[in-house]
């Protein structure tokens, strides 16, 4: 019977270079996907908050001039904004109009508080908000907004809210 003799040390040497060798690559792509992933989030979110901030301006800049949200479209806000047609086909915009009692109550109280020759700034909107569409990778549904309460963005690249609270957004359905 022939005797059995084990590879040669070379051929082992080279079978343990591969098998680290492949731990490591391993090891790298389980740290660098992620990172990755989160970057390419990262930019998806600054980038649509960027576009919120954009819009809110423009809305803002038609409220100051007319002095009334009739003719404010959410179609020439988004081009004076100058959103893009990728980013419109990706995200869905809407804005949350403040009823006008709602509104004249807010601008009453904002005038009793504060000192004479000061700028009172009530905004007309309750929120302004772009949700992601069947054209975006990112989960349809996913949300951001700005929310006149809080006066601040929530939810996707900001925080860990998923949806505003609809009951303050629209408190008489």
């Amino acid at each position: 019977m022939p005797e059995q003799t084990s590879p040669p040390r070379s051929r082992r040497w080279l079978r343990y270079l591969l098998i680290v060798g492949l731990v490591l690559l391993a090891l790298a792509v389980s740290l660098v996907v992620p990172r990755c992933r989160k970057a390419s989030l990262d930019k998806k979110a600054a980038e649509i908050r960027v576009a919120l901030e954009s819009l809110q301006k423009a809305i803002d800049k038609a409220w100051t001039q007319n002095k009334t949200i009739s003719g404010i479209t959410i179609e020439q806000a988004l081009t004076d904004a100058g959103i893009n047609d990728r980013l419109k086909e990706q995200w869905q915009f809407a804005v949350a109009w403040k009823a006008t009692e709602i509104y004249t109550t807010e601008n009453v109280q904002q005038l009793k508080d504060i000192a004479i020759n000061e700028v009172v700034v009530v905004k007309p909107y309750r929120m302004i908000m772009a949700s992601a569409t069947e054209k975006n990778r990112l989960p349809v549904g996913t949300k951001l907004w700005y929310d006149d309460a809080s006066n601040g963005f929530h939810g996707f690249g900001v925080d860990d809210l998923k949806e505003p609270d609809w009951n303050q957004v629209f408190p008489n359905p």
